[in-house]
């Protein structure tokens, strides 16, 4: 298996262009024609993150013939999975809605 092939597999059930996905591998330092190893894992998380927060502000894509709708939820939820997969922090990937309390203004 190709490291292209893994961050696309990882990425299930969603699907992206083959250029977003090298665009991710090339900002991850990765090569998509080398073979996968496992030590790779964390790096291919990584781009498979950084491809599938990009469809967070997106219902729905078409090209050609194909055509796919984004749950923001779902994608959030997949994303999360990665990160608890690869150790990684959420809120590094995910934004964490916050509350800021201003009290004892005047």
């Amino acid at each position: 298996m190709t490291i292209l092939e893994a961050i696309m597999a990882e990425c299930e059930p969603y699907t992206a262009s083959v250029i977003t996905y090298e665009k991710a591998l090339a900002d991850g330092e990765l090569s998509g024609a080398d073979t996968y190893y496992s030590d790779m894992k964390g790096a291919v998380a990584r781009c498979a993150i950084s491809v599938l927060t990009k469809m967070l502000p997106l219902t729905s894509d078409s090209t050609g013939s194909s055509s796919q709708g984004y749950n923001r939820e779902g994608l959030v939820a997949r994303i999360s999975a990665i990160c608890r997969e690869n150790g990684f922090e959420e809120s590094d990937f995910c934004p964490v809605p916050t509350v800021e309390v201003y009290h004892n203004l005047f």
